[in-house]
């Protein structure tokens, strides 16, 4: 593998060494003058970026868990006006990588309160693992470097996060561990109770919650694909960006494509015991958000014997260790949840389920009464795009009739997880080539995508992966 900083450096050096190096001092204010500018790195500096109106804060990404922190690290550019006082979007500058600043890149736009003086200027910075090469070619504008002093710093990102994931703690009641049998069947019955009359969930023809979640238009969406019982990205994404805050004051709503369960890491297939306590953590995440916290149903999401991954049979295996582990009344409450909960999320800008859309004509009336239609269900859950391996999968004019059917317009995106696109990677936008179409898998073990409103459009986001339960767990004082 290409060590990525050696990478860098050996080509700035046969393109020539940067033009000036500068020490940049606490109180000092670089003006970029068209040459390339390298300042090393030296700790963890918080750099401001002021061109005209527009600042923008170039901070490290550093881990909650201290011992975590490697030498070289990620920093994520970002305006501070937009990214610390709500749900926002950042740019991310990885060692070897160069993150430059144009109107044609996709989403940056997203980031500035002031994009008319951003995109004036062709700033753009490097990252060779210890050194930042700053640019900016119009220099007659005016473009400015300087360093924030960290005493003095407003936001201190990873305090901000330390202080989300503390609270996601005290939401869940104590350490991140699965619940004792009779809290477990407590905290379920009561998610059960909520769910027989959720607001956003039309009731169908027989008086139970439909299969739709119509969400109102003023809850920003926290779209999350599967998780497969990986607890940690979703204490990463809560943790990330304003989207606790978002959720504390009641702007926005995390919905979770289903899949939350069944590990897929090799050697894990048939551990079943993080699942029990990724859904103890939905389900009091649920209780503290009952009008915004929403989990679409998956096809890992019940007991079924075809659930299977690798010939492990992961939903046999997941009913005998629910019953074991908390017995009947609980398993026979988990499958009432499976049956409360919907299947499609239909919003003003967009639908989103756990597999594809169904291949037959639908109506939102037909969705709130999903149950009634098997074969319906079985293509919301368990449909994949069609591809070589998946020739009976769903297709372009698949996914046009299902957005006709919910008289979306032709260009709402679909959002699904389920199925991979590729080997590599967590989120896939126009995926198979049809606009509009994309794909979010959440529970990768470097890298977590996840999607949600900015400006009135909606927004990828990817974060890396960070081990957070067990540094929560060593915070509470009976782990000490």
């Amino acid at each position: 593998m290409t060590n990525k900083p050696s990478f860098w450096k050996n080509l700035l050096g046969h393109l020539g060494a940067a033009d000036e190096t500068v020490i940049l001092a606490p109180s000092q204010k670089l003006r970029l003058s068209g040459k390339r500018t390298r300042i090393p790195l030296s700790g963890f500096p918080i750099f401001e970026v002021e061109m005209g109106k527009q600042r923008l804060h170039l901070y490290p990404d550093l881990s909650v868990d201290k011992r975590a922190q490697k030498a070289s690290y990620d920093f994520i550019l970002f305006d501070p006006q937009r990214y610390c006082t709500g749900i926002s979007h950042c740019m991310r500058l990885s060692p070897g990588d160069t993150l430059a600043i144009s109107r044609n890149a996709e989403y940056q736009t997203y980031a500035f309160s002031s994009p008319r003086d951003a995109f004036r200027r062709h700033f753009s910075v490097l990252h060779d693992g210890d050194t930042l090469v700053f640019r900016d070619p119009v220099s007659e504008l005016g473009t400015y470097i300087s360093l924030i002093d960290e005493a003095q710093d407003a936001f201190h990102i990873p305090s901000r996060r330390a202080t989300a994931l503390k609270q996601l703690m005290e939401i869940f009641g104590g350490m991140m561990q699965a619940l004792p049998p009779v809290e477990a069947l407590d905290t379920l019955k009561k998610v059960n109770r909520c769910l027989r009359d959720q607001t956003h969930c039309p009731k169908d023809s027989v008086g139970n919650p439909g299969g739709v979640l119509q969400l109102p238009p003023r809850l920003i969406p926290i779209l999350v694909g599967d998780l497969h019982a990986q607890l940690d990205n979703l204490l990463k994404i809560l943790s990330e960006n304003a989207f606790l805050e978002s959720l504390e004051n009641g702007e926005a709503a995390l919905i979770i494509l289903g899949d939350a369960i069944h590990p897929e890491e090799d050697g894990k297939l048939e551990e079943m015991h993080s699942s029990l306590l990724m859904m103890d953590f939905i389900f009091k995440l649920k209780l503290r958000f009952p009008e915004q916290i929403f989990y679409i149903v998956g096809n890992h999401d019940s007991f079924s014997h075809d659930v299977m991954k690798h010939g492990v049979m992961q939903g046999l295996l997941w009913e005998k260790h629910v019953t074991a582990s908390r017995g009947e009344e609980y398993r026979a409450e988990l499958e009432l949840f499976y049956r409360q909960s919907p299947l499609v999320v239909v919003s003003q800008d967009f639908i989103a389920c756990h597999a594809g859309p169904a291949r037959r004509n639908i109506s939102l009336e037909t969705l709130v009464n999903v149950r009634e239609f098997p074969d319906i269900v079985h293509d919301i859950t368990w449909n994949r795009i069609r591809s070589p391996r998946f020739p009976a999968g769903y297709t372009r004019g698949d996914v046009r009739r299902f957005r006709k059917g919910l008289g979306a317009e032709s260009d709402t995106p679909l959002l699904v997880g389920h199925h991979p696109y590729s080997r590599e990677g967590t989120l896939w936008l126009n995926a198979g080539h049809i606009d509009h179409h994309h794909i979010i898998i959440s529970a990768r073990p470097d890298c977590i995508g996840m999607m949600t409103r900015i400006d009135g459009d909606l927004i990828p986001e990817i974060y890396p992966t960070e081990a957070l339960t067990a540094w929560l767990n060593e915070q509470t004082p009976s782990s000490q």
